[in-house]
């Protein structure tokens, strides 16, 4: 079966530009997606800071908004249970801005945070951090509240990295005390020239909720006078508990392996009952890697067969409704310092980028290959891509920086590009094959609908009524949890297969989650599936 790609158009017929470069973006339970970026990647950036509402259902415009006052590139955000989005970090001094004191090689943070609400379409000031982070990571927990963890610190932290985490409670509106993990984090921002070791840091380290309410990290923590393990963390107790060796290529001298850095990407499988086994999928190098929680050994394996490339840095994972997991965008090298001449980059190159798509398939553990766009020449999405799953099951693709590199008030400072914008602001929709039959036609879709009462307050291990014409034609049913995404990775996306229990007239009758540490609470996407994997048009859920 074909799968499809489609650059959004305008309502001239031409390409339709984002305002901004959509580096984070979010699916909203309104259907709408938003995008924001403060300072867009651009160390002398002199605009006001906007965001952007993009609407599947009228795609052809984008809606500008305003932004708070603050940088959020390269910020960290979460999807609360209601709906709100929680930013929170950002950017405080670029890697060479004067009085920076972390020159030349770290970006500073702040500690500022907003929220922004999907009923009003509005940025709402909330607490700020404790402490300062740029590339944080922020995750909801089972609990409902958001775990904020790693990044850079701000220009008066001595240490490069932030070593405490955080946890925000919505409901009151304030951040609990910064605390140490126990064992505590050593800092590895030292950047070492001499006898060749460079220490990346942990920028955006993967987190997964687990079926207990700890946080796997899938990026090896280092644990003061350790080595680097994967870890699970324990965010009421602080309790860092080793649970196996790194990804093979997390330990390498130069960080030329994807896995020692930030560019990987990371998907907690599909859950399923009765067990909801949990399984966490690594990929972006020739080898995709996977960690089982449940087996008798711990440790990360080989997923599927090696990709006919060396690398696939920067590509993002989505959860699909069918359970595969698409890796899109990316490509073959990465932006790194220069053995020889550390204080200058190369790699990331748009030359390099991979326009196939993937599906991995969790239980055949095994990969499959779509199609590169044959209608246009594909666009290269590299450093700062993102791409969201949309309610229709077709995936939202957007921004990347031209060959990796930053702008310096509006165009890029190096004479090869002649001072060129290196913001990609086309938008793109990418259909996967479940949406075609097997002549290259849309494929006819199951058609559902969830009680618009029961759909904004379900509650756990609880009888769903699914209205549908077909009851019998239905195979599957799965929910997505709602996405916001950055830098190759959600923390948000959960999927988790329901149980169908009777078929009656005109509808079935499924099973929500048992708890909150399977489904975490917040908004889901219902998808009915046929026996030939063929989805039905997203229903939102709100599971509280």
């Amino acid at each position: 079966m074909p799968d499809r790609w489609e650059i959004v158009q305008n309502t001239h017929g031409h390409p339709l530009l984002a305002d901004i470069l959509m580096i984070h973006i979010v699916l909203l339970p309104s259907g709408k997606v938003l995008g924001f970026s403060g300072s867009e990647h651009d160390e002398k950036h002199h605009k006001k800071f906007r965001s952007v509402l993009w609407d599947p259902a009228n795609p052809h415009v984008l809606k500008t908004l305003d932004a708070p006052h603050v940088d959020f590139f390269c910020a960290g955000h979460a999807l609360l249970a209601d709906g709100r989005v929680l930013v929170a970090g950002g950017t405080a001094n670029y890697n060479r801005e004067p009085g920076n004191p972390h020159k030349p090689y770290h970006f500073t943070g702040i500690a500022d945070c907003y929220t922004f609400d999907w009923r009003t379409n509005t940025w709402l000031p909330a607490a700020p951090m404790h402490l300062a982070r740029w590339y944080p990571t922020l995750i909801t927990l089972a609990d409902g509240r958001v775990l904020s963890l790693g990044g850079h610190g701000g220009p008066d932290l001595p240490s490069h990295e932030v070593l405490q985490y955080e946890v925000y409670q919505p409901d009151t509106d304030r951040w609990e005390p910064a605390r140490d993990t126990v064992p505590p984090l050593e800092d590895t921002g030292k950047f070492r020239i001499l006898w060749w070791k460079q220490f990346p840091m942990i920028y955006y380290a993967r987190l997964h909720v687990l079926g207990d309410g700890r946080v796997f990290s899938s990026t090896a923590l280092q644990l003061v006078g350790g080595k680097r393990r994967t870890c699970v963390l324990d965010p009421d107790t602080g309790v860092l508990s080793v649970v196996g060796p790194p990804p093979r290529g997390m330990l390498v001298a130069f960080m030329r392996n994807v896995y020692s850095r930030s560019h990987f990407t990371s998907a907690l499988l599909p859950l399923k009952p009765p067990h909801y086994r949990q399984e966490v999928l690594i990929a972006g190098g020739r080898r995709a890697r996977r960690f089982d929680l449940g087996a008798a050994k711990r440790r990360w394996r080989r997923a599927g067969r090696p990709r006919p490339y060396k690398m696939r840095a920067y590509a993002t994972s989505l959860l699909l409704p069918d359970g595969s997991v698409l890796c899109i965008g990316g490509g073959e090298s990465e932006k790194v310092p220069r053995w020889y001449w550390p204080w200058s980059e190369h790699g990331g190159y748009d030359r390099d980028s991979n326009p196939v798509p993937e599906r991995y398939l969790p239980d055949q553990d095994a990969w499959v290959s779509g199609a590169a766009p044959a209608d246009y020449p594909p666009i290269p999405r590299m450093y700062h891509t993102a791409a969201v799953l949309l309610p229709s099951g077709e995936v939202l693709i957007c921004a990347s920086n031209k060959d990796s590199q930053r702008n310096s008030g509006g165009s890029r400072p190096d004479h090869g590009h002649h001072g060129e914008d290196a913001r990609e602001l086309r938008l793109e929709v990418y259909s996967p094959s479940y949406l075609f039959d097997a002549a290259g036609k849309p494929a006819v879709r199951p058609v559902v609908e969830l009680d618009a009462l029961a759909a904004e307050s379900a509650g756990y291990a609880e009888d769903l009524v699914v209205t549908t014409a077909q009851p019998d034609r239905i195979r599957r049913v799965t929910m997505i949890r709602c996405s916001s995404v950055t830098h190759a990775y959600t923390s948000d996306q959960r999927l988790i297969e329901l149980t169908i229990g009777s078929r009656g007239a005109g509808q079935i009758t499924v099973t929500t989650p048992p708890n909150r540490r399977i489904a975490v609470p917040g908004y889901y996407l219902i998808f009915a599936l046929d026996a030939a994997g063929v989805p039905s048009h997203g229903q939102y859920l709100r599971l509280t």
